[in-house]
């Protein structure tokens, strides 16, 4: 009961390990592409394919491994799973710095790429049930920056390391922080279960039941909002992937100040994301803020040809402003449509939507790209964000 206590006591102290250990898999994630020639040369990779599938595996398991790993969480527990997920981040990161093949440095973003999916599932979940009925909002919209930090860490500190020393090297700083984390993660969140299970039997008089997959499929409001983040991720990171590009061809800069100027927009998402959680606490809804976010993300894609070079640093803040809230946005509302006991498979569900829009972006929109040009290509993104935005309109269970 002393643990529960102090576990309720300290919803703060939960979320920086939450976010600590979100972040840890945002390394592991991100730590090939800004070293990748370092690693091709090193390992002698020539294949384009093969070093991209160094990048891409993460994406694979996210789809693949969402609703299993939502599914074990549900059956074992917050603690145990992320402990695990903890450790495969470790080892995965310790196998691939000691490798010198390509085989083994696969194997190893493979083993990664679990204990990745793994949080992924487990810290919004753990996150809506502590901060159950309070700021929800503003908790999810700082956890929800784990990528942005992330992604910050590897593409500064990569580079550097990999020029100084050896690119294995970063691996065991990835390593270090994932065990920072972990032995955080058994300090800290031991116990965890107790609370939400207190909270799932106040919710629901029914402790000991577990929810199924069907279950949650066959919640309407859930799949809404999933399928509102698939629609945005699919348009977003098929525009945001490609904006270094239409920069340079369209807007005849550099690539070195093209992806410059795209990276701004991903490091006002960690402001942005905060404060439209906030926002949205403030409001006393999260129907209103996801659905105008929406809206304007569509209206900010349709303006995008009207920017000219010597604007793009207006159009890549703006973008960063609407877009970069979305998934703190999101991942509240699968929240609050979700029972208790179905904190976790929600969270999974919504996962596998963002993985799954995430592999089909850059499908859907090279294809439109190289039949259509680019303003036919960013205008056919349009009607599918109006699709995720009238599908949280019509949740009737969102708030």
């Amino acid at each position: 009961m002393e643990i529960k206590s102090n576990t309720a006591k300290a919803p703060a102290v939960i979320l920086v390990v939450m976010l600590l250990s979100m972040m840890a898999g945002a390394i592991c994630m991100n730590k090939v592409a800004p070293i990748l020639i370092n690693i091709t040369d090193d390992l002698n990779i020539t294949d384009g394919t093969l070093s991209g599938l160094l990048i891409s595996i993460f994406t694979f398991s996210g789809i693949l491994l969402s609703i299993p790993m939502g599914v074990l969480t549900t059956k074992y527990g917050f603690f145990k799973t992320g402990l695990f997920s903890l450790i495969m981040m470790v080892a995965g990161s310790a196998l691939g710095a000691v490798s010198t093949t390509y085989a083994v440095l696969f194997i190893s973003r493979f083993i990664e790429g679990i204990g990745m999916m793994f949080i992924g599932t487990i810290g919004p979940a753990v996150i809506a049930r502590v901060y159950a009925g309070r700021n929800t909002g503003s908790a999810m919209g700082i956890l929800m920056c784990y990528m942005a930090f992330g992604q910050t860490f590897a593409l500064n500190i990569a580079p550097i390391v990999a020029e100084n020393s050896r690119w294995q090297n970063f691996w065991w700083i990835s390593t270090a922080f994932a065990l920072v984390a972990m032995v955080l993660w058994i300090i800290v969140v031991r116990g965890i279960d107790g609370r939400t299970a207190d909270v799932s039997a106040e919710d629901t008089g029914n402790d000991g039941e577990r929810v199924s997959f069907g279950k949650v499929v066959g919640n309407k409001s859930i799949m809404l909002v999933c399928l509102c983040f698939f629609t945005f991720m699919t348009a977003h990171m098929g525009i945001f992937n490609y904006l270094p590009t239409y920069f340079t061809e369209v807007g005849g800069i550099t690539a070195t100040k093209a992806g410059s100027l795209t990276s701004i927009s991903s490091l006002i998402g960690i402001p942005v994301g905060i404060l439209g959680g906030v926002i949205a606490d403030k409001v006393g809804s999260i129907k209103k803020p996801l659905a105008l976010n929406m809206t304007a993300f569509a209206v900010v894609i349709a303006v995008i040809p009207m920017f000219t070079s010597r604007s793009y640093l207006l159009l890549t803040i703006i973008y960063g402003v609407v877009a970069m809230a979305e998934a703190g946005l999101s991942f509240t509302a699968v929240a609050l449509v979700s029972e208790a006991k179905e904190a976790a498979m929600g969270s999974a569900a919504l996962n596998t939507a963002m993985w799954l829009g995430a592999f089909l972006s850059t499908i859907v929109f090279g294809t439109l790209l190289d039949k259509f040009g680019w303003n036919i290509s960013f205008f056919c993104m349009i009607p599918i964000v109006l699709v995720g935005a009238a599908a949280i309109i019509v949740n009737k269970d969102l708030k």
